[in-house]
């Protein structure tokens, strides 16, 4: 019984993508909690990996829209903004400052 629980979470969580999840929330303004924590957790990958990762992907621009950013902006530049809506932080700075610092300090964006 344990086990089919555990292969069934992990099977929904190697089944999340970032693009995919936030996609879908464009349309149906809906994330679940599980959902939440995979881009949370997405988020902060991002933060470590931006510096090696020197072609970050492009988000639609519904996307971007639905994130209230420019067009053409990171992914992860949208997933931070939605997160920043839907899971505000008590922090001195909110998600979408903090990538943006790091992609500027990478060259990625300009200040």
């Amino acid at each position: 019984m344990l086990f089919s629980w555990l292969l069934k979470e992990n099977n929904l969580m190697t089944g999340l993508n970032l693009c995919h999840l936030l996609e879908n929330y464009c349309y149906s303004k809906k994330l679940s909690e599980k959902e939440l924590d995979f881009l949370e957790r997405c988020w902060f990958d991002s933060l470590n990996r931006v510096h090696y990762n020197r072609f970050p992907g492009m988000a639609p621009a519904i996307v971007c829209d639905e994130a209230g950013v420019a067009r053409g902006s990171y992914w992860i530049i949208c997933n931070a903004a939605i997160l920043d809506k839907i899971r505000p932080i008590e922090s001195s700075k909110n998600r979408i400052d903090r990538i943006v610092d790091i992609l500027s300090q990478s060259g990625l964006i300009a200040a």
